[in-house]
């Protein structure tokens, strides 16, 4: 009986600790949002979310909307590692930096007609 009672206590005190792990390791990447002047009047949420987990780059667009341009720059080198002209309607997309250098920073632009925005991150 003792040691059923041990054994219960002992996998609840473990599961209670294994649920409280964060299970979303992805970090929000602050984007800074620049728009026409005529739109500065008005306040607008931010047009897309952008997050980091480990290598995987995830934009989310508020409103899916044409012709939006991507382009990811290595802030060491100046040199473009992702650049993108996205035509088609998307609400997520998912961009694979597993290849690219973990220690460096990294300038993220992303840009319609309307809007332009930045953002600064690294791998993880």
């Amino acid at each position: 009986m003792k040691r059923n009672l041990l054994l219960f206590t002992f996998m609840a005190l473990c599961s209670s600790f294994i649920f409280s792990m964060p299970s979303d390791t992805r970090r929000q990447i602050k984007m800074k949002v620049r728009q026409p002047i005529e739109h500065r009047s008005t306040n607008h949420p931010d047009p897309v979310r952008v997050y980091i987990n480990n290598s995987l780059l995830e934009v989310e667009f508020d409103h899916p909307s044409k012709d939006v341009t991507i382009t990811i720059i290595n802030s060491e080198t100046g040199k473009t590692i992702y650049y993108e002209k996205i035509i088609s309607l998307e609400k997520v997309r998912l961009i694979d930096l597993s290849e690219e250098d973990k220690k460096a920073e990294y300038a993220l632009e992303i840009s319609t007609s309307s809007w332009f925005t930045t953002g600064i991150f690294t791998i993880d």
